[in-house]
């Protein structure tokens, strides 16, 4: 992380969009930090790139919008 990038806390929250993109940029990290490349690693993360406003893989796109109802739907009022 760099010095000017604030730091999350736990509570804080994002937007779908947002969350999409950290996951992409996560996974992103783990791989350079592995110095290899994972073929799984490789795929997922080619799927989770925008072109054209919209996720290149939209299959992985409605995944991911599944995961997040399911997160959302375990909050407690």
């Amino acid at each position: 992380m760099t010095a000017d990038m604030a730091i999350m806390k736990a509570s804080d929250t994002i937007t779908v969009v947002e969350g999409y993109d950290a996951m992409r940029i996560f996974l992103e990290t783990v791989r350079r930090r592995h110095g290899k490349i994972a073929d799984e690693i490789e795929f997922i993360v080619g799927g989770l790139k925008w072109a054209d406003g919209s996720p290149v893989d939209a299959t992985m796109w409605a995944d991911w919008l599944a995961a997040v109802e399911i997160v959302c739907s375990r909050r407690t009022p």
